[in-house]
């Protein structure tokens, strides 16, 4: 029965996606920015401070 139920939701979504609206009060990130940012560094977002982290957002 789970099966069934798991193909009839995969099925409803015929390209594959399926995705939450964001939210319209969320910030949104400065992908690019931050991903060049990062190389120059050399580190990864996650171990950005919450300072550095904040110039890539947009409130």
């Amino acid at each position: 029965m789970l099966r069934e139920q798991i193909e009839k939701f995969d099925d409803a979504f015929p390209d594959g996606v399926y995705a939450f609206p964001p939210d319209p009060d969320a910030p949104k990130v400065k992908i690019r920015a931050l991903g060049e940012y990062c190389k120059k560094k050399g580190i990864e977002a996650k171990d950005l401070s919450e300072a550095e982290m904040k110039q890539f957002l947009i409130y």
